[in-house]
C-alpha cells in the first residue's frame, strides 16, 4: 500500500491507495481505541458526560474539517458520527443522541452517493491533536456544491429537531439550544 501526505492549512490528509472511494464500510466499522473504555469501543478520554460537553465537541468539529476540500461533508459525518459514540453512555437525552445519529448517518449517505471514484480515501488530523476515525470520502468536484446544499438542509433539518425537543424544561431547552446553535456553526465549512 503505499501512502501520501498532504498538508492543507492546519490540516492533515493521508491518502490510501488502492482503494476506491465506495469501499467505504459502514457507519459501525473503522473506530479503534481502548476497547476497555467503554460498550462502543471508544477511550475513556474521549467520552461525553453532559449536554455542555457535548455543545463544545460540536463547535470544534470546525477545527479537523476547515480546509478539507471535497472530503468536508464526510468529514462532519464522521465527527457526528464519533461524537454520537462517545456520547453513548450520557445518561439521558436519547432523542439528542438519536438526532446526531440520524444526522451522521444522512451526511454519511449523502457522501457516498456523490463520491469522486477516483480520488483516495483519506485519514485526515489536526494540529489540535483531533484526527478521522475512518478513511473519508471525497465528493466529486462537479456535485460538490450540490452535496453541499443538501450537507447544510441536513444540519438544518437536525437544528429544528433539537430545538422541538428541547421542551420538557427550560434548563434543557437552553441546553438543547447551545447544541443546535454549535452545530449550526459547521454551515460555514459547507458554504466555501
Amino acid at each position: 500500500m503505499r501512502f501520501a501526505l498532504s498538508c492543507i492549512g492546519v490540516v492533515f490528509l493521508a491518502l490510501t491507495h488502492p482503494v476506491t472511494a465506495q469501499e467505504t464500510g459502514d457507519s459501525q466499522s473503522g473506530y479503534s481505541g481502548d476497547p476497555s473504555g467503554s460498550p462502543t469501543g471508544r477511550s475513556p478520554s474521549t467520552q461525553v458526560a453532559s449536554v455542555p460537553q457535548l455543545a463544545t465537541r460540536l463547535s470544534q468539529m470546525k477545527n479537523l474539517c476547515t480546509a478539507t476540500g471535497g472530503y468536508v461533508v464526510d468529514c462532519l459525518a464522521e465527527r457526528i458520527e464519533t461524537l454520537g459514540l462517545d456520547a453513548a453512555n450520557m445518561n439521558g437525552h436519547t432523542e439528542l443522541k438519536q438526532i446526531l445519529r440520524e444526522t451522521a448517518e444522512e451526511l454519511r449517505l449523502l457522501a457516498r452517493a456523490n463520491s469522486d471514484k477516483t480520488a483516495a480515501r483519506a485519514r485526515i488530523s489536526s494540529n489540535d491533536g483531533q484526527r478521522s476515525a475512518r478513511p473519508l470520502v471525497a465528493v466529486t468536484p462537479e456535485r460538490r456544491a450540490s452535496a453541499q446544499r443538501q450537507a447544510i438542509a441536513i444540519l438544518q433539518e437536525a437544528e429544528t429537531k433539537l430545538l422541538r425537543s428541547s421542551t420538557q424544561s427550560a434548563a434543557r431547552a437552553s441546553q438543547y439550544q447551545q447544541v443546535a446553535a454549535a452545530l449550526g456553526s459547521n454551515k460555514v465549512l459547507l458554504r466555501s
